[in-house]
């Protein structure tokens, strides 16, 4: 522990915690939210109720995160009916997609909602703990989210999600297991959605892939961001990497702020880019994904979808950091440009 530091407090909840609480009124009634704070600034809140997911962000009182118009939604509000997403969905810092469907609505013996059901369901055997290792204190999370169907799949999720007491980084390894007896085609993607003022005209995009493809006739700029347009469509890229580790990152110039994401491609191969410039709507997702941007039907079709095989785990690292000032965004900015120049 760090002694000198202590002497100068009574209690290190001070300057770092977490705080947990339920909400009181409006759509999000009852739902249990764990808030993490730290001395660095870094402040964001875990939603054990939605997937473990976290749903706002902030650094030094900057908001890093996309809220929607629906705001933070009780899980108890979800419909798979199709049509119903956009009236329910609730943006955030992360959203995760799957462990069924990711995209589009689709039908495939069986109904399979927009981007499927895991952030809608609460975990269970949720805990936090903070403790002292060596000289810097820890904040965690930990839980499980089981994705179940009678007579069918069995998919669970154990998550665990830190930072410490100095800290600019959140680090999450997420624990997938298929508890059945069969092998089980699954898709994942972890949604990381990005709004202002983080997300402004003076806003740029990079990632370490090799190749953008265009998956719609008006997606035509993936690196520059712009103001909000009345009427805007989305535009959405698939990123294609050859490194070891993936990365992207979001910066603005005008704030010399940023955020990156990294994430090891041996289980999530892609990256999709949401560039949403619409006025109300306006949101940059960077998303480390197992798929092309299909839906599962497509992805089936298509003899492209990932499979878990029965009794089997796959362990995913994932962190997000943020980067403060123009030497940490250049940094970034050249590693990125390193991992581009890298093959496997």
């Amino acid at each position: 522990m760090d002694i000198k530091l202590l002497k100068k407090i009574g209690n290190v909840d001070q300057l770092a915690g977490i705080r947990e609480t339920l909400l009181l009124r409006g759509r999000g009634e009852q739902v249990h939210i764990a808030e993490f704070y730290n001395a660095a600034g870094l402040r964001f809140s875990v939603v054990p109720d939605r997937g473990m997911d976290i749903y706002d962000l902030s650094y030094k009182g900057v908001n890093f995160s996309f809220q929607s118009k629906n705001g933070l939604t009780s899980p108890q509000a979800f419909d798979a009916e199709e049509g119903t997403f956009a009236e329910q969905w609730s943006g955030g810092m992360l959203v995760t997609c799957g462990l069924d469907n990711v995209g589009e609505y689709c039908e495939n013996k069986g109904v399979y909602p927009v981007h499927g059901r895991y952030s809608f369901i609460p975990a269970k055997n949720f805990g936090t703990e903070t403790y002292w290792e060596n000289e810097d204190y820890i904040l965690r999370a930990q839980g499980e989210v089981h994705q179940t169907k009678m007579y069918g799949r069995h998919l669970s999720n154990r998550r665990r999600i830190e930072t410490g007491l100095w800290s600019k980084t959140i680090k999450i390894h997420d624990i997938i297991t298929n508890f059945e007896a069969e092998d089980e085609p699954f898709m994942l993607l972890y949604h990381w959605n990005f709004g202002y003022p983080l997300l402004d005209e003076d806003s740029f995009v990079k990632v370490s892939s090799q190749q953008v493809e265009s998956q719609n006739d008006h997606s035509t700029e993936p690196t520059k961001m712009k103001l909000p347009v009345d009427g805007a469509e989305e535009e959405l890229f698939l990123h294609r990497s050859r490194s070891e580790v993936g990365m992207g990152m979001l910066w603005n110039e005008h704030l010399h702020l940023g955020a990156y994401v990294k994430y090891d491609r041996a289980h999530l191969p892609q990256m999709m880019e949401w560039k949403m410039m619409k006025s109300h709507d306006y949101v940059l997702a960077l998303e480390p994904c197992n798929t092309r941007g299909w839906n599962r039907a497509e992805a089936l079709e298509k003899d492209a979808i990932a499979v878990l095989p029965a009794y089997s785990s796959i362990e995913i690292e994932l962190e997000m950091g943020i980067l403060d000032g123009e030497k940490e965004i250049n940094r970034c900015r050249e590693k990125i440009e390193k991992m581009q120049g890298e093959r496997n």
